[in-house]
């Protein structure tokens, strides 16, 4: 079982990690997209009228779509000066309690972000402006980073909870815990030493 939920959550991290690859790029072309149009409207004297809109509905859908891949990274905030002054044995347990809690919130949201989509779909809504764009289109991309999310963090729960059953808190601990100090300082220094490399 434990073999399956962690080919599980591999399989559902290579999709969180293209997301946020995607949702990466959408924000740099929301911010050239932006640029463009304020640089129009000072020089031109001329505006597309959709600027508002593009960039809120490509602001939403990146959100949504950059969720998963930041929880693989550990990425989110985390208020643990309480938890680290604890045991591992401790620990581990409110670790899973606390990506429980996650999963629940996130699993409300995004059953309203479906039924949102639902409900569009119904009534054929679109948005009130020069575009008329189908609603159900930005609503769908949105509910989609939000249950891919939803996915990732039943099945991180549910291969952390075999972990911990069969006594390797370590991992449980590398998987779930909030990354420390020396991890992200590690990281900078790869990012500086591939970053020295590319140079030619």
């Amino acid at each position: 079982m434990l073999k399956a939920a962690t080919a599980l959550r591999r399989g559902i991290t290579v999709i969180a990690t293209v997301m946020g690859a995607i949702a990466g790029w959408g924000f740099v072309l929301c911010a050239f997209f932006i640029a463009a149009e304020v640089l129009a409207r000072a020089f031109l004297r001329v505006s597309t009228g959709s600027t508002v809109e593009i960039s809120g509905y490509m602001l939403a859908f990146g959100l949504s779509w950059g969720l998963a891949n930041t929880l693989t990274q550990r990425g989110h905030v985390r208020i643990d000066i309480l938890i680290n002054r604890l045991p591992r044995d401790a620990r581990v347990p409110l670790h899973l309690l606390s990506l429980s809690m996650l999963g629940i919130f996130i699993g409300f949201v995004a059953y309203g972000a479906w039924m949102l989509v639902d409900e569009s779909l119904l009534f054929g809504a679109s948005d009130i402006s020069a575009l008329r764009t189908p609603l159900a289109i930005p609503q769908g991309l949105w509910a989609a980073g939000l249950i891919v999310f939803l996915v990732l963090i039943i099945a991180m729960f549910v291969e952390n909870l075999l972990l911990a059953l069969a006594g390797d808190a370590r991992q449980v601990e590398r998987n779930l815990a909030s990354r420390t100090y020396g991890e992200e300082a590690e990281e900078a220094l790869e990012a500086l030493k591939d970053g020295a490399e590319a140079k030619p």
